[in-house]
């Protein structure tokens, strides 16, 4: 993801964001893309060394964190999106195992002329983003199967994403701050520069909040009209109006609010996407599904129909017409259904590629990259 951490401050981060991926069953072509930008410490074994030099403690420290963020950022850049989270699950042990190193080569420094405040923020960073990796993102890998199964569970899922990040974030402010603090005591004259790695992590969190709320007005309208197509294989009537009806509530909503939703860096593209599938579950809706219906109200009228007609041994011409116009009734609502369903399909296929394009395209974009 893009640009290069400077040396003026170490910053230590975990920025989760998704793309997460609906229902196969409704949407085959979508792929889950959940990217996981872990800035954390990193060191080889703390060898002998002088630490009674406020400038070479400091470094030290700075040291780890830099070193691990470089390195990990190159991977994250060259890595692809659309892995699933438990894609990444041993990615995580490994970064477990480094944190905890880290923690333990912190550890071993001793207080600086017998100040630990400094030294004990390094330390208790360490602990809080094992617990991080270890309990939240846990939490997170175990939610993404069930965050599909219904708008609550994505809600959850989406949020505890978020609220990981601010955990994180109010880490590194607690670290930089306390880095702050360690110079002025010491008389280090620190180089407060434009940090490239902070605008990373704004970046990621920035794309983060504005994807996933774009996402939640897709979402729930998506999952919404996955009933009604199951209420339609089922022929259920009664599910497909009520479903019907929640579906254009849903997609009619997420039209208003869309629109109060600022373009990302000037970009509208996924809101644009999005926009454009909410009017195809409106007109679906109010529109299209109707012939659908009517093939199910038409098929119990000729069923009802044939009923009567099969138990008479000699019908009378006006029962054959009746039987004949209820065959033809039944002939033209199924070609109708057909038709309507035909049609569905395709434009519900290309509005999910023109959504699906949209996303990747959008992360492509504004992903960060270190090279």
């Amino acid at each position: 993801m893009k640009n290069n951490p400077p040396a003026t401050t170490g910053i230590i981060f975990l920025c989760i964001y998704a793309v997460p991926k609906p229902l196969t069953k409704y949407l085959p072509g979508m792929k889950q893309m959940i990217t996981l930008i872990v800035l954390l410490t990193f060191s080889s074994v703390v060898t002998a060394q002088d630490f009674s030099v406020a400038g070479d403690y400091l470094d030290y420290i700075n040291k780890q964190q830099e070193n691990i963020s470089k390195r990990f950022l190159s991977y994250t850049s060259a890595s692809a999106h659309g892995k699933r989270a438990k894609k990444v699950e041993a990615l995580r042990m490994k970064l477990l195992d480094e944190v905890q190193e880290a923690r333990m080569n912190i550890s071993g420094m001793p207080a600086f002329k017998g100040d630990k405040a400094y030294h004990d923020t390094a330390v208790n960073f360490m602990k809080l983003y094992f617990n991080v990796l270890n309990d939240d993102y846990g939490k997170i890998v175990n939610m993404e199967e069930i965050a599909e199964q219904s708008y609550d569970e994505m809600e959850a899922y989406l949020l505890l994403q978020e609220k990981v990040s601010e955990k994180l974030q109010d880490a590194n402010e607690r670290m930089r701050l306390a880095q702050k603090v360690f110079a002025s005591k010491n008389n280090i004259n620190l180089v407060e520069g434009k940090s490239e790695l902070g605008d990373m992590m704004k970046q990621v969190n920035d794309m983060e909040k504005y994807y996933h709320q774009v996402y939640l007005l897709f979402f729930k309208p998506y999952k919404q009209e996955a009933y009604l197509m199951e209420a339609v294989a089922k022929g259920n009537i009664t599910g497909i109006e009520q479903n019907k009806n929640a579906l254009l509530k849903y997609a009619q909503e997420g039209l208003e609010k869309i629109n109060g939703i600022k373009p990302f860096q000037g970009d509208g593209s996924v809101t644009a996407a999005c926009k454009a599938i909410l009017n195809f579950y409106v007109k679906e809706a109010s529109e299209k599904i109707s012939p659908m219906s009517d093939y199910y109200l038409t098929k119990e009228r000729f069923e009802k129909i044939k009923k009567e007609y099969d138990k008479k041994s000699s019908p009378t011409q006006q029962d054959v017409d009746a039987y004949n116009k209820a065959v033809n009734d039944m002939n033209k609502a199924g070609d109708a259904y057909n038709k309507s369903g035909q049609a569905l399909t395709q434009q519900r296929n290309e509005m999910l590629d023109s959504w699906n394009k949209a996303v990747k395209s959008f992360y492509d974009e504004y992903t960060p990259r270190y090279k």
